[in-house]
Parts: structure tokens; sequence; C-alpha cells
């Protein structure tokens, strides 16, 4: 069986929204007068932001015959289909964060989902939300971009697939 590959990409908005903040930001400091070191610092900590987004965030999730792959550039997660016991479409209105992010730059950190207990939350988007279970992995959920194919790409190796 061949590697297949579910898509995670960000969502529409957020593509559109980054570059009309960045410059208003850049805008706004530039006609504030506000000195070069301030400036430059504001830039920093936004390109920081973004880096820091775009490698906790999984980019890609691969499927082949033995696990469920989650790259990422700060480490890829290998989560073996054996060892995953559910995986369950969730709300994002289900989860209140604990640590982490939220926002313009995606979500990450520890989040309590209602009904379940404490999550690890790696996604671009509030759409679209996958938990998944897993007997040696801390439960995590991500984004991706078509639940319904994620479905059928794992509805014969998994014990159970929910979408309540």
């Amino acid at each position: 069986m061949a590697k297949q590959i579910i898509p995670t990409s960000y969502d529409r908005q957020t593509v559109l929204l980054l570059p009309l903040i960045f410059l208003a930001l850049f805008l706004l400091l530039f006609y504030a007068n506000t000195g070069w070191v301030f400036q430059v610092s504001m830039a920093l900590i936004f390109l920081f932001a973004i880096a820091s987004s775009l490698s906790l965030i999984p980019f890609q999730i691969m499927k082949d015959e033995k696990a469920l792959v989650l790259k990422r550039i700060a480490g890829t997660i290998i989560l073996k289909i054996e060892d995953i016991e559910k995986i369950e479409v969730v709300e994002f209105s289900d989860l209140r964060r604990k640590i982490g992010i939220n926002g313009l730059f995606g979500y990450y950190g520890y989040y309590d989902l209602a009904g379940f207990g404490q999550v690890k939350l790696m996604a671009k988007a509030k759409k679209e939300l996958i938990l998944i279970q897993s007997a040696k992995h801390e439960p995590i959920v991500v984004s991706v971009d078509d639940v319904v194919g994620l479905e059928v790409l794992l509805f014969d190796d998994l014990v159970s697939f929910s979408t309540e």
C-alpha cells in the first residue's frame, strides 16, 4: 500500500489576513515614528510567532499500512494504526485553553475537551477538528481539510470512528 496524504492547509481567512496584518503593523510603526529599535523588535516578535506556528503545527498527515504520521518541522509524530483507539470529529467550541496559543497563527497547546479531558491541540484552523486517541500517545486534536476523506482513508483500519 502506498502512502496516502491527508491535507492540513491553513484556512483561506488566515492566508488572506496574514499579509494584511503584517502590512498594517508595518505602516503603523512607520507612521508612528517610534524609532527603528521598536520597529525591528515588533517585526521580530511577529516573525517569531509565524515561525513557531509553522514549526509546531502539522503541515501534512500521511497514512501507510502501519502508521499515521503527523509531519511537522519541530518533529514528526508517528501513531501506529494498531494503537489508535478512536478518531472523532470535535467542535472548537468544546475546547477550553489551559496553556497555549489561540488565534491568527493557529491553535497549539493543551486544552480541555468537554466530556473528555485534556488534549494536545495542533491545528491550523478551528474547523474540521479531529481527535485522535491512541494507547501510547496523549490525545491529539488536529485540523484536516476533508473529514470525510479522512474517514474513508482510515475506516478499515480503526476500531471506531465517530462523527458526533
